[in-house]
């Protein structure tokens, strides 16, 4: 992948760019993402927050997931468009929203998460590595 990768929300007034090559590009299947995606299921790239930078006012929305960790999600107030979630600004990494990305083509999944949630109608690649949980559980 290209560095910096950049992105950004629908109405422009939060941008950011990620230096850091991304440890995960994956699908969401857990209730919580299909829910806040809108969709089938959430695409995702898991990044070092040290590589992340996000210029422009954002707001914040936090629950506790499937997982039973605290998720907190991060969008802009004025579009609503959601940007990155992480589990708290102490951790390392965050989840970056792959339809936020300037170029949707450098998402490339290889995993999917939450597998045990999975819409019947979400037709997805069949060589993905598949979890029934989170990653690594």
């Amino acid at each position: 992948m290209k560095l910096p990768f950049t992105g950004g929300c629908l109405c422009g007034a939060v941008r950011y760019s990620c230096s850091v090559e991304p440890e995960l590009m994956y699908y969401c299947h857990c209730s919580d993402c299909r829910k806040v995606s809108g969709a089938a299921f959430y695409p995702g790239l898991y990044v070092e927050r040290k590589g992340f930078a996000v210029t422009g006012n954002l707001s914040s929305y936090s629950l506790t997931a499937d997982s039973g960790r605290t998720i907190h999600r991060y969008s802009c107030p004025t579009c609503a468009g959601q940007i990155y979630s992480d589990k708290g600004a102490d951790t390392a990494m965050l989840s970056i929203k792959a339809g936020t990305l300037d170029n949707v083509s450098l998402f490339k999944p290889t995993i999917e998460i939450w597998a045990q949630s999975k819409v019947e109608w979400a037709n997805l690649p069949s060589d993905l590595d598949s979890h029934k949980r989170g990653y690594g559980e």
